[in-house]
């Protein structure tokens, strides 16, 4: 036994010099790292500027990630719109909702699972925007419908967020007056800012079909995967639910539509034809 011990010393004796020889180099290359790093500030004093800069910069982000993480997490779960206060509302701080607006509202809850008071709040919001741009407020809840599900804290893997999925960083003026871009998931400011997106695109377009388009970023009926058809189809759902009777669609003459007119004495166009027609902007008097 002694002698096992005896030869395994040298081996023992190997493997620590082996892990000192390491170390010894390991701190040598630091060193080396560090005077060259210093020299080069040394000789590059803007290095060190721009470098402190940097750090600053990144330091500052992650405080404010963490301190809007802390606050999303202190929020309870069941406050799905905090400051969505649009209309003065009774002493249970629930918007006061006209019965077609109740209407709209409980069927929304129930289809897309949102609590009661919540959607309450989103329609009575809707409702307000609407007014203060001159949209259809069932338009503007049909977009939120089918860009998020009605939920405040939706991100697409492109950057857009929110109710109704604005890009923030694109529309930062928009956003100046609510706080700057990190009040995308506010739910007011975003249905704000989305509305008035949602605005200048219908009239670039010219219409809302066109102006779906520039809203999701299609150049052509293409590229945005039938996205004007579903939200006219959501709309269309919230007229009935409303009892919106649609109004009728006006479409330009053309010289390849002039020759299609129905006769008055004809048959009356079927639903598939009149739904085919592309749908202008409405503006129904909505209570």
């Amino acid at each position: 036994m002694l002698n096992a011990m005896q030869s395994s010393l040298p081996r023992a004796r190997r493997l620590a010099g082996g892990f000192w020889e390491l170390t010894h180099q390991t701190l040598m290359m630091v060193g080396l790292f560090v005077v060259a790093g210093g020299a080069y500030l040394y000789f590059q004093p803007q290095a060190m500027t721009t470098l402190d800069r940097g750090l600053t910069q990144w330091v500052m982000a992650r405080k404010t990630a963490a301190d809007e993480l802390q606050a999303l997490a202190q929020k309870p779960a069941d406050a799905l719109l905090p400051m969505v206060q649009a209309e003065p509302a009774p002493g249970n701080g629930l918007p006061v909702l006209t019965p077609q607006q109740r209407t709209v509202s409980n069927w929304l809850a129930r289809r897309y699972s949102i609590a009661p008071n919540a959607m309450a709040q989103l329609v009575s919001a809707a409702w307000t925007v609407g007014r203060q741009q001159k949209l259809d407020p069932l338009l503007i809840l049909a977009v939120m419908a089918v860009e998020s599900s009605f939920n405040p804290y939706a991100a697409s893997g492109v950057g857009a967020t929110g109710l109704m999925q604005v890009m923030a960083n694109v529309h930062r003026d928009k956003f100046a007056p609510f706080g700057g871009p990190q009040a995308s998931i506010d739910p007011l400011a975003n249905m704000r800012v989305g509305a008035l997106v949602l605005k200048d695109a219908i009239q670039r377009g010219g219409s809302v079909r066109a102006g779906l388009r520039y809203y999701v970023g299609a150049t052509n009926d293409a590229s945005e995967g039938g996205y004007a058809d579903k939200v006219l189809a959501e709309q269309a759902q919230l007229e009935r639910v409303a009892g919106v009777a649609p109004k009728p669609v006006a479409t330009p003459m053309t010289a390849s539509t002039a020759g299609h007119i129905v006769a008055p004495h004809a048959a009356p166009a079927t639903a598939k034809s009149t739904v085919a027609a592309e749908p202008e902007q409405k503006h129904a008097s909505l209570t």
